[in-house]
């Protein structure tokens, strides 16, 4: 019996761990751009690292987490901010996103202009839409408050009053987003059999009762896939906000993804600013984990 090459060896080795090494490029890129970010980011937030001083930053081991539970006032509320304006974006988002699915599901003159129209504000940066919607929602020169009295109504200080300036930036964040969301739940309405339907409409069940019994269940993949898409991009959502309010008035729109920018670049603090990274990391994959627990749950049944 020959004894194979070293050659021949190789190759067989590669053979036999081709999916690795086709998979090694990626997983070094994976590496590179999240797992050391995260590390570092976590090493961080136990020390007392300042981007102003060229010091060597010392353990303080959780001397930055009591601060940030136990301390820190402001924390609480910008977590607070920060739910408010992921949860309210997302319900309105699904609520006006299955209203127009629901009117876009069916033929009639115009559907593919009306469509196209309702793409225009997914397709702006969000920065320049915000600059834009800034300017519109300004209470002395702002064109909202114009048209507002053509229709009888007082004008309103959006942004630069404590009261308004959270529906004023959710309003924003359900107008830009809500397009993509119709996109989803239309796609996934243009997907359903046609038997269920047919079904229910010769027992005679009315419009409401085929939405709530046929049409809601049928779409729950599509539903769950944007609750945690959305949802998850409300919590992290930081150009709106900050080019919009700056998290004023009176940091009454400071969410934690302001604090965490205004503590690591205002006040140079960056092992707690690596801290409350590490808290809104950890509500994240908080709320992801019960959302999937949920779907897991209701399915099963």
């Amino acid at each position: 019996m020959n004894e194979s090459s070293p050659a021949e060896r190789l190759l067989d080795y590669v053979d036999r761990q081709v999916r690795w090494l086709f998979s090694l490029p990626a997983i070094i890129v994976m590496l590179c751009l999240f797992a050391y970010p995260l590390f570092r980011l976590i090493w961080a937030s136990f020390t007392n690292e300042l981007l102003s001083s060229s010091s060597k930053p010392v353990f303080i081991k959780l001397a930055n987490f009591s601060r940030l539970f136990f301390e820190d006032d402001h924390f609480w509320r910008s977590l607070w901010i920060t739910l408010y304006f992921a949860v309210g974006s997302t319900v309105g988002q699904l609520m006006l996103g299955m209203a127009l699915a629901l009117f876009l599901n069916r033929q009639f003159k115009g559907e593919a202009t009306f469509r196209m129209m309702l793409m225009f504000p997914i397709i702006a940066t969000p920065v320049a839409m915000s600059l834009v919607w800034s300017m519109l929602m300004n209470p002395m020169m702002g064109h909202l408050n114009y048209y507002l009295s053509w229709l009888g109504f007082g004008g309103s200080l959006w942004a630069s009053d404590t009261a308004t300036v959270m529906p004023s930036l959710i309003f924003v964040e359900v107008w830009h987003w809500t397009p993509m969301t119709m996109l989803v739940l239309l796609a996934g309405l243009k997907s359903l059999p046609r038997e269920p339907f047919e079904a229910a409409t010769v027992d005679g069940a009315s419009k409401a009762q085929v939405f709530t019994t046929i049409t809601l269940p049928l779409l729950q993949p599509y539903i769950f896939l944007l609750l945690l898409m959305r949802l998850v991009h409300g919590l992290k959502v930081f150009d709106k906000i900050f080019v919009i309010s700056g998290g004023g008035p009176n940091r009454a729109s400071e969410s934690l993804n302001l604090m965490i920018f205004d503590q690591a670049f205002g006040a140079t603090n960056f092992g707690y600013a690596s801290a409350l990274g590490v808290q809104l990391l950890f509500v994240i994959l908080l709320i992801s984990i019960i959302l999937f627990k949920f779907r897991q749950r209701k399915w099963s049944y």
